[in-house]
């Protein structure tokens, strides 16, 4: 597959129209790299699918997904939507993000959907056809994660209430030793 540009003219000076004939039919021949040449669908008759069905699917992923250690620490989570190519032949392709959530939830999703088995080709009149899906996959930190997380600043309030009950236990814990 060829991409053709006609040259551009190399002086501007007045040359003869033979010459000038013959320069206008030279064209630059150019490859253009594609790694595929089959067209790619965005809606097909019956859609590709994960082998074994959607439960096969979200299994797979809970059993694949190793949440990053920065996110956990960061109490990071959301739905990254994963974009990517299932070709006629099942293999997923040109796997990306569609929209995300942080870097490292992003490249664990791409990570997870790089991994995947093939699957069932979509099909268009009952012939196998390249189509384009996305797929959201959800980051939660569960009530265990969350309490691992890092605690959240607190206010200027919280810290005046904090240095109040400080000075109440400094004082209470002065007295008692007055006394014994």
């Amino acid at each position: 597959f060829f991409l053709m540009i006609r040259r551009p003219p190399r002086s501007t000076r007045k040359e003869s129209s033979a010459a000038s004939d013959v320069y206008k039919r030279q064209l630059l021949l150019l490859p253009v790299f594609s790694f595929s040449q089959e067209k790619v669908y965005d809606f097909v008759e019956e859609d590709p699918s994960f082998p074994g069905g959607m439960t096969a699917m979200t299994e797979f992923i809970v059993n694949h997904v190793e949440y990053p250690e920065e996110a956990r620490a960061n109490g990071e989570q959301g739905i990254v939507f994963v974009k990517f190519v299932v070709a006629k032949n099942g293999e997923i392709s040109h796997v990306g993000i569609r929209k995300g959530a942080t870097e490292a939830l992003n490249a664990e999703a791409i990570r997870v959907v790089q991994a995947m088995p093939k699957w069932i080709p979509g099909k268009q009149n009952g012939e196998a056809v390249a189509v384009n899906f996305t797929l959201p996959i959800h980051f939660r930190l569960g009530n265990n994660d969350a309490q691992d997380a890092p605690p959240k600043p607190l206010t200027k309030k919280e810290k005046k209430k904090l240095r109040k009950q400080l000075k109440k236990a400094e004082k209470k814990a002065a007295k008692q030793k007055k006394k014994s």
